[in-house]
């Protein structure tokens, strides 16, 4: 099955996303790690209480992900896996003399370089994968029992197609903001999301779900996003200038965290980590039904262009049903004590 390569891979590092804005990292933060200065990485390594010693890191792209975890003594090397040829050229010019290696792949293949890792990595990797099924479980089959698989993504609907009344809710915001800071709302078009990247939000609503056929849940934290996200991302006045919206961006902020902690599973982004279930690979028949799920749903993606698998307007509420269970039984979901400075 061919797959496609993201039309404008570099174009990520170009535009101006929310948490550009360091209001809304320090926001991200207290989501993950209750404290503000203390981003997914450092409370995640802080949790396991050692370093990995190799770790592959899923759609590397220009490698900044894998060049800041060993810079902060958190990996001792790494394996970046990417299907653009320009971000991984990028990557090992940049890496210097640190122990990081780079391989050309295409992530769905699953065909993951040979070498042993005891760590895998998805920053904002897993929303662009089609063969979600396929990849887990070969993470799972080639992590060691005592590996850890940590993941900070986009878990929101597919292709961006936003559930009717979270996207009303962020109008709702947006619309009581300061002229100037307004967002021109569009809602996304699905054809032209597929044009510019086929690979983008692909499954997104899928990535937690079927991570957790493969992986114990130790921790999961839903960041949110769902109000936040659309009415600052690309929002160019407020990027370049954020201290003089200091306080309107503290009202959109606090607007979607409350959401978000009334609705758990609205969250666009989330954190989580956890380790290998192994006994997942002995379920034969399961294993056999999941594959043959997979493979029909990405023929009839292809057959439709790749926008018909789900309800586009109003959500998957068995996705949603789904991710609150895994919630309920990873072994640490209590909203972390916020420590404010």
């Amino acid at each position: 099955m061919e797959h496609h390569q993201p039309s404008a891979a570099r174009s990520y590092y170009d535009e101006r996303y929310w948490n550009d804005i360091p209001a809304v990292v320090e926001h991200i933060n207290v989501q993950v790690s209750g404290k503000p200065d203390t981003e997914w990485d450092a409370h995640f390594f802080a949790r396991l209480g050692r370093a990995a010693e190799h770790a592959l890191i899923l759609n590397c792209g220009n490698g900044a992900i894998e060049r800041n975890l060993y810079d902060q003594g958190f990996i001792r090397s790494a394996t970046g896996i990417d299907i653009s040829t320009q971000l991984l050229d990028e990557a090992a010019a940049a890496a210097g003399d640190r122990p990081l290696r780079y391989h050309r792949m295409d992530v769905n293949t699953a065909d993951f370089p040979a070498e042993p890792f005891d760590l895998v990595v998805n920053f904002s990797a897993g929303h662009h994968i089609a063969c979600l099924d396929r990849v887990f479980r070969e993470l799972c089959r080639r992590l060691p029992d005592d590996g850890w698989f940590v993941s900070y993504d986009y878990v929101g609907p597919h292709r961006n197609q936003y559930p009717h009344d979270l996207w009303f809710a962020a109008c709702r915001v947006n619309q009581g903001l300061p002229e100037a800071m307004r967002q021109t709302f569009v809602y996304p078009h699905l054809p032209t999301m597929i044009a510019v990247d086929p690979t983008e939000a692909i499954h997104s609503e899928l990535v937690v779900d079927t991570w957790s056929r493969y992986f114990v849940t130790d921790e999961y934290r839903p960041v949110g996003g769902a109000i936040a996200y659309p009415v600052l991302t690309h929002n160019d006045d407020v990027i370049a200038d954020p201290a003089r919206w200091t306080d309107e961006i503290a009202v959109v902020l606090a607007a979607d965290a409350e959401l978000i902690q009334g609705n758990p599973s609205a969250a666009l982004f989330a954190y989580w980590a956890g380790t290998p279930n192994k006994a997942a690979l002995e379920q034969h028949e399961q294993l056999a039904r999941w594959t043959d799920e997979e493979d029909a749903r990405e023929r009839t993606a292809g057959a439709s262009g790749g926008g018909d698998w789900a309800d586009p307007c109003g959500g998957n509420p068995g996705i949603n049903a789904n991710v609150n269970a895994i919630r309920r039984n990873a072994r640490d979901t209590s909203p972390p004590k916020a420590e404010r400075t």
